[in-house]
């Protein structure tokens, strides 16, 4: 079953957001034993001064928690950081409510909108503080956007949400400790929107403590070089970079429900530990702090069959990343009675199981001539069977469709999800013998120079059942000649090669498909942001501004089709209206589907996580989204594990 998740109007998020204001200043009552007793030794203060005055309520799912207990789970892969974010530290000026139907205040106790949408003011909570104690105010946000964010060395390329629709930087003033606001040249629609998402700009504003990081800044401190030196970094910018990445550097100071004591690095460590932060500004629903589990535990692995492995032994709490894929459901469905656990549902927003891109921006003139031409890109569309991937991979739980929004969404394209998709050999040949006419004696085709074309496509060894999808796929288009290779690699080295100009196809994954993440993450209708770079870099990096100096992508004119929808693109973003944004995006949809850059497989079915049987307060559905973050709005410092 497919559901669907609006967003509000700019006006009824301005509403939502002024009820913040109206709540009461919460009654304490309890905290975790283990703070306490750090108390009553004299180590921490007591809690109404660790907290702030009002801190933000948040109601649980099931019943108030029992405190204590160890969250189990893994990340997979060389550098899998976004279980961390999912999980760990979605705690942005904004967020987006549990059921993703609006955006609420989370860090900001309030926010007032101006009518034209230009000005955003923030009001902070009183007496927040860092996990180390120290206060939490405007100057933390101040140090970020005066001295990181406008700095070329550190922020060489401005990106959304913190600018004007021009491509300038917003404007910015701190009116005293807990006031900060943000001005626009032209309406900025979206800005709430963006500041709830999990894209690291997002909440950076809130994710650089001065006092901890100001040492590591060459405008405060004029030794700064030492300090460069002693980290083996070759810079400040390099230095920043390390010491402020709160799930490596244990030492940062954060706002986050648990606080890294055993940092998680590139891979080479096996585990990676957080506790829970004696500063954290959140209470339920009868005034105890959140969050309720004491320490959350990482597994570092390589392998994603020994996350399946782990869970069947009933060592993994709750999971669904690297783990809850089609292929491994059948064996973690028979195993939920000996291992304890059970399933919780999430609902798709992807708008593919599988986006399937060509680099039209390849280095090579001849690859990339071949990649630009729409005729070859429909030729592998019709040499494609998706109802065999569908059925074979995905146990025929989807339904057919290209890369493009879900039906019933106001964005759903017909155009866009239907074109190419029957399986049709003698379609399939008429359009490749367009642009590869030629072929060898075992029937693969030839270059326009004579040798055999050999497609790599790339996808990310952590997700094998993408590789799985592609051996299909190669074999049905080795049947009109085109010889195909699935190529696994780690997700690190798939962009470092494509930002090299390197890579020829990329099989990937994100979402997209429905609700507010059409709008907010739109990188596979026109080249809009740094995924894009999986299908069209140098695009991508002209509609970024990136400087061709210090890129490695060297920004290239995209042509007139792409360049139209990046005009409506901003013309979208300017807009404060819903209804207006929503007809802008429809017309960008539109040329999407006339260009065909990408391609797809099928819609996803409703996809699912697991968790222990006493592990509660999680909802019995959620979104399936980045933009959401899964599962991050249902407030995972809300989650218990109950007592036997």
């Amino acid at each position: 079953m497919i559901r669907r998740y609006r967003t509000r109007s700019l006006p009824a998020l301005v509403a939502t957001c002024a009820l913040a204001m109206l709540l009461p200043n919460a009654v304490l009552a309890g905290e975790a034993p283990m703070l306490a007793e750090q108390v009553a030794a004299g180590k921490l203060p007591p809690l109404d001064q660790r907290i702030p005055e009002k801190p933000l309520v948040v109601s649980p799912v099931d019943r108030v928690g029992d405190y204590g207990g160890h969250w189990r789970s893994a990340m997979v892969g060389g550098s899998d950081d976004g279980w961390v974010l999912r999980t760990v530290s979605y705690e942005n000026l904004m967020r987006w409510s549990p059921d993703w139907k609006e955006v609420i205040p989370n860090i900001a106790e309030k926010v007032e909108v101006s009518p034209d949408a230009k000005e955003y003011t923030f009001t902070l909570r009183k007496g927040m503080k860092w996990s180390d104690g120290t206060p939490f105010t405007a100057e933390d946000i101040k140090f970020w956007f005066e001295d990181l964010f406008l700095d070329k060395q550190f922020t060489p390329s401005p990106q959304e949400p913190f600018i004007n629709s021009d491509g300038s930087t917003c404007g910015f003033e701190m009116i005293d400790e807990t006031t900060a606001k943000f001005t626009f040249k032209n309406p900025k629609g979206l800005f709430l929107q963006y500041l709830a998402t999990a894209r690291p700009l997002d909440n950076a504003a809130v994710r650089y403590p001065r006092h901890y990081l100001q040492k590591f800044h060459p405008k405060y401190n004029p030794d700064v070089q030492a300090e460069i030196k002693a980290a083996g970094q070759t810079d400040w910018v390099g230095l920043m970079v390390n010491k402020s990445n709160f799930w490596a550097n244990t030492e940062v100071p954060t706002i986050n429900p648990w606080v890294f004591t055993q940092g998680y690095g590139s891979g080479s460590a096996t585990r990676a530990v957080a506790e829970r932060n004696p500063y954290y500004w959140k209470v339920d629903t009868e005034g105890n702090q959140l969050p309720y589990i004491d320490v959350r535990d990482f597994d570092v692995l390589s392998d994603p069959q020994v996350l399946v492995t782990k869970t069947l032994a009933g060592e993994i709490d709750f999971q669904d990343r690297s783990l809850a894929t089609t292929a491994n459901k059948p064996v973690l469905f028979e195993g939920q009675a000996a291992g304890g656990y059970e399933f919780f549902e999430e609902t798709p927003v992807s708008p593919n199981y599988i986006v399937m891109m060509l680099n039209l921006n390849h280095k090579d003139p001849a690859t990339r001539a071949l990649f630009q031409n729409k005729d070859f890109r429909i030729g592998l569309s019709y040499a494609m069977d998706r109802q065999e991937v569908l059925d074979v991979i995905w146990l025929g739980q989807g339904e057919v469709a290209q890369t493009s929004p879900l039906p019933g969404s106001v964005y759903y394209n017909e155009k866009l999800a239907r074109q190419y998709t029957e399986y049709d050999v003698a379609k399939a040949n008429e359009y490749l013998d367009k642009v590869l006419p030629n072929k060898d004696a075992n029937g693969v085709r030839l270059k326009p120079d004579g040798s055999r074309f050999v497609l790599s496509y790339a996808y990310s060894a952590a997700n094998p059942v993408f590789g799985d999808a592609l051996e299909l796929v190669a074999a049905q288009w080795a049947k009109v000649g085109i010889n195909m290779v699935p190529t696994p690699l780690d997700r690190t080295l798939i962009q470092t090669r494509q930002d090299a100009g390197e890579l020829e196809g990329v099989a990937w994954e994100r979402g997209g498909g429905d609700g507010a993440e059409v709008v907010l993450d739109p990188r596979w209708w026109f080249p809009a942001n740094n995924d894009s770079y999986y299908w069209a870099p140098t695009w991508t990096a002209y509609y970024l501004g990136v400087n061709p100096d210090t890129s490695q992508v060297k920004p290239e004119e995209p042509p007139a089709a792409a360049k139209k929808q990046m005009e409506l693109y901003g013309q979208l973003q300017a807009s404060p209206d819903a209804a207006e944004q929503a007809k802008i995006m429809n017309q960008i949809l539109d040329i999407a589907a006339d260009e065909f850059w990408t391609m797809g497989v099928a819609w996803p079915g409703s996809g699912y996580g697991v968790k222990k049987k006493n592990f509660l307060n999680v909802p019995k559905s959620m979104p399936a989204s980045w933009i959401y973050p899964t599962p991050a709005p249902t407030n995972p410092e809300q989650y218990f594990i109950a007592k036997q």
